[in-house]
């Protein structure tokens, strides 16, 4: 914090303390009511508290929400720490956010033709990285 290192899972550039992320609020009710324990939620709302002092839009976002219950569900279903880190390393995590990702470009999809619209497309000079490719491909 004294160095402002960016935290993953914390900051929004909406969403503040007076302005709460529904989808995190949402998240947090249902783990209270169904997760047997819920240790790194609570360890992440403590970290939010710190960084909620120092500046309210630095919330517990929705991806780290999703990412510190995604281990209070896989702990509670007996994985353990060693396993949860190996699937972490991984990347077996990111699934949950690219599903995520994909429901909302559908419900962006749907929005446009029920609303007569044309599909977004984004400026392709804005999207293109100009990178040296690896020899031999």
């Amino acid at each position: 914090m004294l160095k402002k290192i960016p935290i993953p899972g914390i900051g929004h550039r909406v969403k503040s303390t007076k302005n709460p992320d529904k989808r995190v609020e949402l998240l947090k009710d249902y783990a209270r009511r169904n997760f047997p324990k819920i240790e790194l939620l609570d360890y992440a709302l403590e970290v939010e508290r710190v960084t909620t002092s120092k500046k309210e839009n630095l919330i517990l976002n929705v991806d780290g929400t999703i990412g510190v219950l995604l281990v209070d569900l896989f702990k509670a279903i007996g994985y353990s720490n060693e396993e949860i880190d190996k699937m972490i390393e991984a990347g077996a995590f990111n699934a949950f956010f690219v599903l995520g990702r994909s429901i909302g470009f559908i419900g962006h999809y749907l929005d446009e033709k029920r609303l007569d619209m044309p599909l977004y497309r984004h400026p392709t000079d804005d999207i293109l990285y100009d990178v040296k490719r690896p020899e031999g491909i």
